[in-house]
């Protein structure tokens, strides 16, 4: 095997270990994720101060220009995301997104919350935040 074959592959498997540890491991710290989800919320909150009802949709948040973007979420085990995936209800299905209630007649309609039915390294779930 030549130097230039063994650089490479020796290259290829740290970059491997480092994605499984990141995917594994790695996590947003916890004060960042209640920041970030705090901003989604103020951010749903504006637009319902303006539009006077919440979106049926948490895209409208970011048309409406409440929003420049979704953040980047990182919990431990799942891949980043930087979405909000709507919902009928306040029932997470673990997506390790964020989650927003977009059906109206829903008690919990317009809330933002944290879409993982995991713990942070304090053990508290992720959904009391």
């Amino acid at each position: 095997m030549t130097k230039t074959k063994a650089a490479f592959l020796a290259a290829a498997a740290a970059l491997c270990a480092g994605f499984v540890y990141r995917l594994a491991f790695a996590q947003t710290p916890v004060p960042a994720v209640v920041r970030k989800l705090s901003g989604l919320r103020i951010a749903a909150e504006l637009h319902r101060q303006a539009r006077g009802n919440f979106p049926g949709d948490y895209a409208e948040v970011l048309a409406a220009g409440k929003l420049e973007a979704v953040p980047e979420l990182k919990l431990r085990g799942r891949p980043s995301c930087s979405r909000v995936v709507n919902y009928p209800s306040l029932a997470p299905r673990g997506t390790g997104c964020w989650g927003y209630v977009a059906d109206p007649g829903s008690p919990d309609f317009g809330s933002v919350f944290i879409d993982s039915g995991g713990k942070d390294p304090a053990g508290r779930y992720w959904t009391w935040f």
